[in-house]
């Protein structure tokens, strides 16, 4: 259950960076920047399913039941 905690945090961390990038991703005129702008909304949620992933396979780990594909 220790191992997990920092797991969560770098979860919240990486869920808060997309969040961010979301909401501010209208802010740009030029299409360009907004093409970049979108690639890294796109690895901000890359990492946010990850680190969805990491918990899971934690939980897993510490023989959780919950954590299993139904």
């Amino acid at each position: 259950m220790i191992a997990m905690l920092p797991a969560v945090h770098k979860f919240i961390e990486a869920h808060d960076r997309y969040l961010a990038l979301d909401e501010a991703r209208t802010d740009f005129p030029n299409p360009r920047q907004r093409e970049l702008y979108h690639i890294e909304i796109m690895k901000a949620y890359l990492e946010v399913q990850y680190r969805a992933k990491v918990i899971a396979g934690i939980q897993y780990a510490d023989g959780m039941d919950f954590a299993d594909r139904h």
